[in-house]
């Protein structure tokens, strides 16, 4: 029963998320009529209006449908201004997609690239210090099947426990194969979270952006360093022998047994207090993955007529990344666009149209290299480890 409602309850998220980028979207052309705008007849507009295109005369001018009912507005929209006292183009998502620059968008796909052979290395490196000695072709193997994986689950790292589990099966070790895998991903975040940190005092040290999107990359990244502090000190208290001692929680772990799940998690965790080297060099690792796919990001967005900063997508996509790495809905949908949304839209240098599409722009990249995971799965043979008595193993 519990099952079955933790299925409905992720369709239910999902819809939600995809119901909320369908309601976001503005599918079809129309034009922003600012405060006071004088029409051709002589009235002037009380407040803001947005009013869908009809259609495109031949002297240039749009056709709109107006407030009233049956009520037609023709207006000429300058092509070359952005005049707050003149009426402004909102293109739609077709539109705003057909006029894609498709140069910039296979740059964008070539930037994802080199993400995951820098991940499959970052993972390499973690196992390999807890004495898995595993060639780096199979864990990259492994690592593009993670990411085919990453797609038949909610949020975005659904991939992972797809590793967790080949990499654990016939090594011996598997709390030491599924720590590693652990250990993967929290050094990938703090990453991420270095990342968003580190762009957010560049901006802010080079005396930009404007007022309104400056206090927002304020918090932001004040956030960012108090969320990136408390990563570091958790563990630091974690592993402290005199804490531990003092909650007594070497006891309790005794108390369970050496065979308990929970202190065999416990001790492969522990393990990688000795390797802090190593750690920190994960951490380090991940910052170009991160910036590739943020830069990738942006290039989508700068395709579809996006004219934000690149210093503010580099703080505002890491906090958007992770927001969708929350496993509630398939890939993030609704959750990643809310969010950069809420962020973002008051900027008059991009709209929602751009913002969503650049999302999802992105996971087709992401796709697109996922099918390389999937035909490596299907050829099969994705384990870490020789597979030599998969009866018992499967007995464990």
């Amino acid at each position: 029963m519990k099952k079955w409602l933790s299925i409905i309850l992720r369709v239910l998220l999902a819809a939600a998320g995809i119901g909320y980028i369908v309601f976001t979207l503005s599918w079809h052309d129309s034009v922003v009529i600012p405060q006071g705008y004088t029409f051709a007849d002589g009235t002037q507009a009380q407040s803001q209006l947005t009013l869908p295109v009809i259609s495109q005369e031949s002297d240039g001018k749009l056709t709109l449908r107006g407030p009233g009912e049956g009520e037609q507005i023709r207006v000429s929209v300058p092509q070359d201004t952005v005049a707050a006292d003149q009426p402004r183009l909102k293109p739609g998502t077709v539109t705003t997609l057909r006029g894609a620059d498709l140069k910039l968008l296979l740059f964008g796909l070539a930037l994802i690239l080199p993400v995951f052979p820098i991940q499959a290395f970052r993972w390499w490196l973690l196992m390999r210090c807890r004495g898995m000695d595993v060639p780096y072709t199979r864990a990259m193997r492994l690592t593009m099947v993670g990411l085919f994986f990453n797609f038949c689950m909610p949020g975005m790292t659904g991939g992972d426990v797809v590793k967790a589990y080949y990499a654990a099966k016939g090594s011996g070790v598997r709390g030491i194969a599924v720590m590693s895998v652990i250990f993967d991903r929290i050094t990938g975040m703090l990453g991420l979270i270095l990342l968003a940190g580190i762009a957010g005092l560049v901006m802010l040290a080079q005396g930009g952006p404007d007022p309104e999107v400056r206090g927002l990359v304020s918090t932001v990244t004040l956030l960012i360093w108090l969320g990136f502090a408390g990563a570091l000190i958790t563990p630091v208290f974690y592993f402290s022998r005199r804490v531990r001692s003092a909650i007594r929680l070497d006891r309790l772990f005794t108390k369970l047994g050496s065979e308990h799940i929970l202190v065999r998690i416990d001790d492969a965790a522990a393990a990688y207090r000795d390797h802090k080297r190593v750690i920190f060099t994960a951490v380090l690792i991940s910052l170009p993955v991160h910036i590739c796919q943020a830069l990738a990001t942006t290039l989508a967005g700068y395709a579809l007529g996006m004219e934000l900063p690149v210093e503010l997508m580099l703080t505002v996509l890491p906090v958007v990344f992770l927001a969708g790495s929350v496993p509630l809905t398939y890939q993030g949908l609704g959750v990643m666009e809310a969010l950069i949304v809420a962020m973002l839209l008051p900027s008059p240098l991009a709209d929602a149209n751009q913002l969503v599409s650049m999302l999802v722009l992105i996971r087709l990249f992401l796709i697109a290299y996922a099918l390389v995971g999937a035909v490596m799965m299907l050829r099969g043979d994705i384990h870490l480890f020789p597979q030599i008595d998969e009866d018992k193993e499967d007995a464990d």
